[in-house]
């Protein structure tokens, strides 16, 4: 007498236990997927929420001392008189960031106050959604209202004096 195909033989386990076991499997895989999906969110969201924290202190500093804000600059470049006050740390941080761009100061940002402004190379759906991310992380969530705003191929975050 032949052997049966194994296609249609029983697995050697109880149906419940191989059921068991390919859940647990499913799970752990699930659970690793979104640990992924967390991870490299925050990998792109953390520098970015960083340097946005960080350009304000230099400038506000300059604000404090001067009793008017600096003039327009590019933060990759900032003037002697920006500079003076700790600015290594800003220039750290806008280098750390991973997502190609330009920062800047600008005297008359959105709504007419001074801002820090980040203009990404791409404004595709993914630096989209990064940047509403550090909107959520920043400030209200909401990338229309708020200090944080994204708008028009732009993220700005308007500075306070006060």
């Amino acid at each position: 007498m032949s052997e049966p195909l194994k296609v249609l033989q029983a697995p050697p386990s109880r149906s419940w236990q191989h059921a068991l076991s390919m859940g647990f499997i499913g799970l752990v895989l699930g659970l690793l997927v979104a640990g992924a999906v967390i991870f490299w969110k925050h990998r792109l969201v953390a520098p970015i929420y960083e340097a946005f924290l960080a350009v304000p202190t230099p400038i506000l500093q300059h604000r404090s001392e001067k009793g008017a804000w600096p003039a327009d600059f590019d933060l990759a470049n900032p003037p002697e008189a920006v500079g003076a006050y700790g600015y290594g740390p800003v220039r750290g941080a806008v280098a750390k960031t991973g997502v190609p761009g330009a920062w800047r100061f600008q005297n008359r940002g959105a709504e007419g106050r001074p801002a820090v402004v980040f203009l990404p190379a791409s404004f595709d759906p993914e630096t989209v959604r990064v940047l509403q991310s550090v909107d959520e992380r920043l400030d209200d969530g909401d990338p229309a209202s708020g200090r944080f705003r994204v708008d028009a191929g732009r993220a700005s975050f308007t500075l306070k004096a006060d």
